[in-house]
């Protein structure tokens, strides 16, 4: 790929990203949600995909990115390369290198449109800690639990449940994708939980018989509780499919994290999918593990997990949107407590002592979050699920409440 400088990202000219409740960006990790010339945000529903892309915003984007500067709205792919982290810039450029003619002109307007980024409303079954009423139903509809029934409808949980199901709400953004498809590349399909969102599959049986699903990789992102075995034909007919597992703990730790999933039936799905993979030519199986507060002092015991090394790709992916998640924000004595654990393992290769290292890097920059609105986040959502961080995290509960929980 014959590209202008060493800090462009080819996402601003041949993708975009719509978000579970229908906003769109640049792509997943932008800081913003673009805006029209009134400023009021694009939504899939009603809006063009085409004058999205070329909006001004994205045009001043582009700009930004030809001249050799490092935007603003990517701060946080920014934030790990200065950490030794290979950022979603850098993997862009990795995954879309032979799909991308070497040459391709960049220019202030869009090139064509090849990469989807498809968060087709925010259906999910669990309630990730890390997660939110923005990304899932379940969330959503917990939060809505405790609010008083006078303020239900002008809660946010009310607005995410309402604005998370807009691929039923429109046939715009439908007939226009269908517009598009017969020059996509690549897909992305995350959520909400994908294989529970029946529009996205009728999406792929539509560029099955279009003819065109041999030319299209997909990448989905999946919590690992569904088995769609009614569906799992149409990815025969797709260039490459690639299913990552968000799996960010083991046991118990797990099921506290991502409340209303089993483990056990977890593990089980995976079985199925390995075999599936096993036995096709064009499936691959991904584990994506998010570093967060909760799982980064136990990472080794993923490590030590029996599927771990029968994945074809490995992915530590860093939280950025909950900033009370985010590694930063645990105290001093939890991050020399990690930097110790991480930073001394025995039972680490190099490239993943290597990862362990820059994780630990990334850790260490500042936040904005203090240790008193971390707890009383984790003791609210505690409270609400008849949970103790203590019963299954242990060693975090006490490295936290020792700068401590009495504070909060």
């Amino acid at each position: 790929m014959n590209l202008p400088n060493e800090t462009m990202c080819v996402l601003p000219w041949v993708s975009v990203e719509i978000s579970p409740i229908g906003s769109m960006r640049p792509c997943c990790l932008a800081d913003i949600e673009l805006v029209d010339e009134n400023n009021e945000k694009y939504e899939a529903k009603t809006a063009s995909i085409d004058g999205v892309r070329n909006c001004k915003q994205m045009q001043d984007l582009r700009i930004e990115m030809l001249r050799g500067d490092k935007p603003v709205m990517c701060r946080r792919c920014w934030a790990e390369e200065d950490s030794g982290r290979t950022s979603k810039r850098m993997n862009t450029i990795k995954r879309l290198n032979k799909m991308i003619d070497h040459n391709a002109q960049w220019g202030n307007d869009a090139n064509e449109l090849m990469f989807l980024d498809l968060k087709l409303g925010n259906i999910c079954n669990i309630k990730c800690r890390i997660c939110g009423s923005w990304s899932s139903s379940s969330f959503a509809s917990e939060e809505l639990k405790f609010i008083p029934k006078e303020h239900k409808k002008t809660d946010f949980a009310y607005t995410m449940l309402k604005k998370g199901a807009w691929p039923r709400d429109t046939h715009t953004f439908w007939d226009e994708l269908y517009d598009h498809s017969l020059g996509l590349q690549y897909l992305e399909f995350t959520g909400g939980e994908p294989f529970m969102i029946q529009e996205h599959f009728d999406y792929l049986e539509y560029l099955v018989n279009l003819d065109v699903a041999r030319n299209i990789e997909i990448h989905y992102n999946t919590n690992g509780t569904q088995w769609p075995e009614e569906h799992t034909h149409l990815w025969s007919h797709f260039k490459h499919v690639e299913i990552a597992f968000s799996i960010d703990n083991v046991g118990k730790r797990f099921e506290y994290e991502r409340s209303g999933a089993s483990w056990f039936e977890v593990n089980d799905n995976i079985n199925k999918f390995m075999a599936l993979r096993d036995n096709s030519d064009n499936i691959s199986l991904q584990l994506c593990t998010t570093i967060n507060i909760f799982n980064v002092l136990y990472l080794k015991d993923i490590v030590a997990w029996k599927f771990y090394d029968k994945f074809d790709f490995v992915f530590w992916n860093m939280l950025h949107d909950s900033p009370e998640w985010c590694i930063t924000s645990l105290p001093q004595i939890a991050k020399r407590a990690v930097a110790q654990q991480l930073k001394h393992s025995l039972v680490l290769d190099d490239e993943i002592q290597e990862e362990f290292n820059n994780i630990v890097d990334f850790m260490r920059h500042d936040s904005k979050v203090t240790l008193y609105e971390l707890m009383i986040k984790i003791k609210c959502l505690d409270e609400k699920r008849g949970e103790h961080l203590r019963d299954t995290h242990p060693e975090l509960w006490k490295l936290l409440s020792e700068e401590t929980f009495e504070e909060a």
